[in-house]
């Protein structure tokens, strides 16, 4: 018996279920999207071994389908349906048929049993947020963390207590992102690294949501966003100490308007190369300085930045690095104290908000 279901839902929760899929597998199962009549609903799931998204769809009619079909070329053709129609799926002989108004297409199957779960049960308590909040939250913080497969340990954003409230931190080796926030640290639950995939499709859906509900233990970690449920494997490792190397507040910081100066790193790294990352950076009175050079090509650049400051270091940053600091940090005005040259710069909004950040200088 064909199970129907309206497109538009079908094809908004297709997008997301296919985020997971990774682009080539070894097993060919992952490649597909498990469908299965549960009662009035369509639970659709998707899986990478590391992640799994699920979510329950409303049915119009229909039971008794439970198959598996490739997740991207099902998800194009309930994109490609027109708005306002009804989706029919009838599974028979190996083979999904799709029928929609005078269109009709037949994928192969996999069976269900091949599909795999990932099961999970938190005995700890959870957290309940607002879901732009974490949204917030996550994008502040997961742009610090590493790229390097070799440094897996920070590949993701640290969840772990301070004041019997949440802090999240993250770190790249350069870079050192950290916040405070206003939700209580759930009883009995252990600092844990989310991996910055999961978190960033977590912020993607949590967006869009109310509220989402959290729960982990320290190998898993599952969000619950309305019909939505994300699971995923955390990264087992330790996260470093970072709390040793959050730089110090001085007495007299440079003040400046964050977006301003972000603007001009934009425009002066222009002249750079992958090669050549370094901004000379260097406070004057009343301004500051800002270079760029490229050997290579002989190119170069300059800006001066009106901030409060009579002078202080020259030194050198990843402009880059520099740049997304501002960004994540944000506010009206920030707070830029640095002890020496070669010191980590502390980032911090003027009127704090729980935010901090530290940059690595580099020689220039």
């Amino acid at each position: 018996m064909a199970v129907i279901i309206e497109s538009a839902v079908l094809s908004r929760a297709l997008k997301s279920a296919a985020a997971i899929v990774e682009g080539a597998n070894t097993i060919p199962v992952l490649a597909n999207v498990r469908l299965e009549a549960i009662g009035a609903k369509l639970e659709i799931v998707t899986s990478n071994l590391e992640i799994e998204f699920r979510q329950l769809l409303p049915l119009v009619s229909g039971e008794g389908l439970a198959t598996t079909v490739d997740a991207r070329k099902f998800a194009a053709i309930t994109g490609a349906v027109e708005s306002g129609a009804q989706i029919a799926l009838e599974e028979k002989d190996g083979r999904l048929t799709v029928k929609s108004g005078r269109s009709r297409w037949v994928l192969p199957v996999i069976p269900v049993s091949q599909f795999p779960d990932l099961p999970f049960e938190a005995e700890a308590d959870g957290i309940d947020m607002p879901g732009k909040d974490l949204a917030s939250v996550i994008a502040r913080t997961a742009w610090s963390t590493s790229v390097e497969a070799a440094k897996y340990y920070i590949a993701g954003i640290f969840f772990n207590e301070e004041g019997g409230r949440l802090r999240v931190a993250s770190t790249n080796g350069f870079t050192l992102f950290v916040l405070d926030t206003a939700t209580a640290w759930p009883k009995a639950a252990p600092d844990v690294i989310v991996p910055t995939k999961y978190a960033r499709l977590l912020e993607r859906l949590a967006g869009e949501a109310s509220r989402v509900d959290l729960l982990w233990d320290d190998k898993k970690i599952r969000a619950t966003i309305g019909d939505v449920t994300l699971t995923g494997k955390l990264i087992e490792g330790i996260f470093p100490d970072y709390r040793r190397i959050i730089p110090k507040a001085g007495d007299a910081p440079l003040v400046t308007d964050p977006e301003s100066l972000r603007k001009a790193l934009r425009r002066i790294e222009l002249v750079g190369t992958e090669k050549s990352r370094a901004i000379v950076f260097e406070p004057g009175k009343g301004l500051i300085d800002l270079r760029m050079s490229d050997y290579g090509s002989a190119s170069e650049a300059s800006e001066q930045v009106p901030a409060d400051c009579e002078g202080g270091n020259r030194t050198g940053f990843n402009v880059a690095f520099l740049a997304g600091a501002l960004e994540a940090v944000g506010g009206e005005t920030v707070e830029i104290h640095q002890e020496d040259p070669g010191s980590i710069a502390l980032i911090r909004r003027t009127v704090p908000d729980g935010a901090i950040c530290g940059v690595m200088p580099m020689s220039v």
